[in-house]
């Protein structure tokens, strides 16, 4: 959607803007966001479909899609509003029930503010979202549940050689509150945080190519209070400019490394994490 809406930008600015480095997409660097808002009045469509695969023991697919309807009312800031559906394919895993079903997810809605905008001397733009949540699916489980959260994401990028290869940077940190669809069943909070780096090579107006990297790490306690595992990832992504209004995203992270507290001398985090993350997202704009 925000790869769609920079390019036509690009376009109708012309010669005006050329000294002007920019990254050519939101959409540009996998699960790594950038920090494009589009322009005043433009208006989206998009639908996010992440997979995750694989657990120590067992068999593991938890899916989800997100469909997020997205509008620029002002220079520098984007809103969106989304809603999402969850399957999950669970048998054999430990500690988890065995399911296999579909569900809507609940709802969501996110606020984005880009504070430092490029220049012809300043390559550099950041940008910071704030996006609540309310779940009736737990995401790793698939039981049902109750469950409210805040992401607060922090998204910089970067132009490294105009028009050919961009690099980006996230820092995301997402304290939930959540309980289980069952009498007396307590609440219990929980936190995760997401670094990640990403870098985008144009191969052709059409086409990008790249990897990213990116730590997760899940905690007992809203506030970070105790560490119960982290897990790296590492992968390709590739963007294809479809039209100048649909741009599709793919991307592949695998888990590389991790430590958990439930298995600390494996290589992996499998308990917290999953062996692999898969996203696609399909961008429209109108």
């Amino acid at each position: 959607m925000k790869f769609a809406w920079c390019c036509a930008a690009l376009l109708a600015a012309g010669p005006a803007l050329a000294d002007v480095p920019e990254v050519p997409g939101g959409d540009l660097f996998g699960f790594t966001d950038a920090t494009d808002t589009g322009d005043p009045g433009d208006k989206g469509l998009s639908f996010e479909w992440t997979g995750l695969f694989g657990k120590r023991e067992g068999f593991y697919r938890a899916q989800a899609l997100k469909t997020e309807f997205g509008v620029t009312p002002a220079e520098n800031l984007f809103t969106a509003f989304s809603f999402f559906a969850a399957r999950h394919n669970i048998s054999g895993v430990p500690d988890f029930d065995n399911i296999n079903r579909i569900a809507f997810d609940g709802l969501s809605t996110e606020i984005m503010y880009r504070f430092l905008t490029r220049s012809a001397g300043q390559p550099v733009a950041a940008a910071f979202s704030i996006e609540p949540r309310w779940a009736r699916v737990d995401g790793a489980a698939g039981t049902r549940v109750e469950s409210y959260s805040a992401e607060a994401k922090l998204f910089v990028d970067w132009v490294i050689v105009p028009d050919r290869f961009y690099g980006a940077f996230n820092a995301n940190f997402a304290p939930s509150r959540q309980r289980e669809k069952l009498p007396d069943a307590p609440w219990v909070n929980s936190s995760g945080t997401n670094l990640s780096t990403s870098f985008a090579w144009q191969l052709s107006p059409q086409v990008f190519i790249g990897g990213e990297v990116r730590l997760l790490a899940a905690f007992e306690g809203a506030w970070l209070n105790h560490l119960v595992g982290h897990a790296v990832y590492a992968g390709p992504h590739m963007l294809i400019n479809i039209t100048d209004k649909a741009a599709l995203n793919l991307a592949w992270t695998p888990q590389v490394a991790g430590r958990g507290s439930a298995v600390p001398d494996a290589d992996l985090d499998l308990e917290n994490f999953e062996r692999h993350q898969f996203r696609a997202k399909l961008s429209l704009a109108f």
